[in-house]
C-alpha cells in the first residue's frame, strides 16, 4: 500500500515547514505497517519560496500556473503514485493518531474515502465556533473539508478529479460525486474521529458583509456563483499572518 499526501500551495512559505514536518512525523505509522508514502506539492504559481522550501524537504514539486485550488489539487494528484490520495492544505497539521485512524478505515475494505473534524488554531473565539456547524453538517452529509480529504486513487481517476469550474466549495461537490460512486461499489465515505488543526488566519476576514453576501448568493444560485472567481476572492487573497 502506498499513500500519497497531496498539498496544493499558493504562497505558503510561512506555514509549509510545520505542515511538512507534521506529515513526516505522522507518516511513521505507515512505515511501521510496511506501507509506503510520498508527499507531492503543487506550486500554484507562488511568488514566494514555497517551491524551494518543499524541495529542501525532499518533497516532489509540480507546477500549475492557473491559480485555482481544484486545478492545483488535480495537478499534484495526476503525478502521485499512491493507491490512496490524501489532500492536505498547506496550513494544516496532521497527527499520527489521524493517520492511524485513516489506515484502519482503509483496511476495513468498505471505505472509498473520508475526512476528519476541523479545528482552527487561532481567530476570534465566536468566529471559531462556527466550525462546529461545519463539522456537524459534514458528518451528516458525508462531506470532507478540503483541509483534509482522503480517497482511493482509482476513485479519484474515475471521477476525473475536482471540478475546475468551481473556485470554492469544490470539496463538497467532489464528495457528493464520491458518495454516489461509493454506493455503486458498496463503499462509503468515513468521518474519522481525530481532528486536523488548520490555520485560523482567515476566520476573522470571512465575517464581512461582502463575503457573507457572496455566501448567500452561492446558496441561492445552487453554487453557480462559485464559478466566478471574483465571488471567491476571500479564498484566494492569501493573507499571511
Amino acid at each position: 500500500m502506498v499513500v500519497s499526501i497531496v498539498i496544493p500551495a499558493f504562497n505558503e512559505a510561512k506555514y509549509l515547514p510545520n505542515t511538512i514536518e507534521a506529515v513526516e512525523n505522522a507518516s511513521r505509522v505507515f512505515e511501521a505497517a510496511g506501507w509506503g508514502s510520498e508527499i507531492v506539492l503543487c506550486d500554484n504559481n507562488s511568488t514566494d519560496a514555497t517551491a524551494e522550501i518543499a524541495r529542501a524537504y525532499g518533497v516532489r514539486v509540480v507546477f500549475e500556473s492557473f491559480n485555482q485550488i481544484s486545478a492545483s489539487r488535480n495537478a499534484a494528484a495526476r503525478v502521485a503514485k499512491g493507491d490512496w490520495l490524501v489532500f492536505l492544505d498547506a496550513d494544516t497539521q496532521v497527527s499520527s493518531e489521524l493517520f492511524r485512524a485513516m489506515m484502519r478505515a482503509i483496511a476495513s475494505g468498505n471505505c472509498i474515502g473520508g475526512g476528519a473534524p476541523v479545528k482552527f488554531d487561532s481567530g476570534p473565539w465566536l468566529a471559531c465556533q462556527t466550525v462546529h456547524i461545519w463539522n456537524t453538517l459534514a458528518k451528516i452529509m458525508g462531506w470532507a473539508a478540503g483541509s483534509f480529504l482522503f480517497c482511493e486513487a482509482n476513485a479519484f481517476r474515475k471521477l476525473d478529479g475536482f471540478n475546475t469550474e468551481l473556485f470554492a466549495a469544490e470539496e463538497v461537490e467532489y464528495c457528493e460525486r464520491l458518495n454516489r460512486l461509493g454506493k455503486i461499489f458498496a463503499k462509503r465515505l468515513i468521518m474519522l474521529q481525530p481532528q486536523v488543526i488548520t490555520s485560523g488566519r482567515k476566520v476573522k476576514a470571512l465575517f464581512t458583509s461582502k463575503n457573507l453576501a457572496h455566501g448567500v448568493e452561492a446558496l441561492f444560485t445552487a453554487g453557480e456563483a462559485l464559478k466566478n472567481k471574483d465571488n471567491c476572492e476571500y479564498w484566494y487573497d492569501n493573507p499571511v499572518r
